[in-house]
């Protein structure tokens, strides 16, 4: 767990270095580029440093895992200094071979396991959502538009998957773990899990099939991150001991509710064909309010809090 903490840190100072650096002609790519990175770099890291396995049979992997995490993150990083293309797209293929094994990872995890509570298998969803952003990120730096999407479509869904599909999971896990055998709504945190780990396909399907499939798919998860932030100030905040903690997790919370409402409005506007939010409009707003202020906050408070299975805080 340290070394994955220590690779988040230091992957803030690459992320920030990368900051000064150019990697597109167009401003939106550019800023958007930089939220990619600073999920391979910083949140996939973290992420994994909340769930470092307690017995010796995960253990080997886990720790490959999280030696090979900044490799393939340096790998990745080249990739976008060359044209899209086949070379551009091997080097980023380093990052979904990595997600793959972080997908392994979790199928031990679930497949390991003789009692499925459900804060770990929101945990295991996670991990092995994260593949589909490693895959879309391959085809981004391809330069290919399959189904007809546009470039910044694929860009923007690899994009949501390493923070919607890998951290939300992760995240709503944590928060469970906390709360275990507690007196706590139980019937609401089923719902949260529910509806966070059924929503990443639906949304998958709206990209693919109907924008109404992407809609519903965005309400479903906003209900599900709108519960959570009211688990996590309501039980889960009185829970943790240390203030500052405590406040990140607020601060999570808050800016996921207000990051689900936006995303619901973009994913009406897409149904309806109404134009109510921009996609720079989204990267500015719903991008770094869940990316930075709900995932970054949860994730580096989680992180430092470290619940086990079941743990009493």
């Amino acid at each position: 767990m340290m070394l994955a903490k220590k690779s988040a840190a230091g992957g803030v100072v690459v992320w920030l270095i990368t900051l000064l650096l150019t990697t597109s002609d167009s401003e939106l790519a550019e800023m958007v580029h930089k939220v990619v990175l600073f999920a391979i770099f910083v949140i996939v890291p973290l992420g994994l440093s909340v769930v470092a396995p307690n017995d010796q049979s995960r253990s080997k992997l886990y720790k490959f895992i999280v030696f090979a995490q900044p490799i393939a993150a340096f790998i990745t990083l080249t990739s976008f200094f060359f044209e899209k293309g086949l070379r551009s797209a091997a080097l980023a293929s380093a990052w979904l071979s990595l997600n793959a094994l972080i997908a392994l990872f979790g199928l031990v995890r679930l497949t390991s396991r003789r009692i499925h509570t459900l804060e770990e298998l929101s945990i295991d969803a996670g991990l092995l959502y994260l593949p589909v952003a490693g895959l879309w990120l391959v085809i981004y730096r391809l330069g290919v538009q399959p189904f007809g999407y546009g470039e910044m479509i694929i860009l923007l869904t690899a994009v949501h998957f390493h923070f919607a599909g890998f951290a939300t999971p992760i995240i709503a896990g944590m928060s469970g773990r906390v709360l275990g055998n507690r007196n706590y709504p139980q019937r609401v945190f089923v719902a949260v899990v529910l509806a966070i780990v059924v929503a990443m396909p639906l949304v998958a399907a709206g990209i693919t099939f109907s924008p109404w499939l992407g809609f519903a798919g965005a309400l479903l998860l906003t209900v599900g991150v709108v519960l959570l932030a009211v688990l996590t100030v309501g039980w889960v905040r009185p829970v943790i001991t240390s203030a500052r903690w405590r406040t990140l997790l607020v601060i999570g919370a808050i800016s996921s509710c207000a990051a689900m409402v936006l995303a619901c409005l973009y994913a009406y506007s897409l149904a309806t064909k109404m134009l109510i939010i921009t996609i720079p409009g989204m990267a500015l707003t719903h991008g770094f309010l869940n990316a930075f202020g709900f995932v970054t906050c949860s994730l580096i408070a989680w992180s430092q809090i470290a619940p086990k299975d079941r743990i009493t805080l």
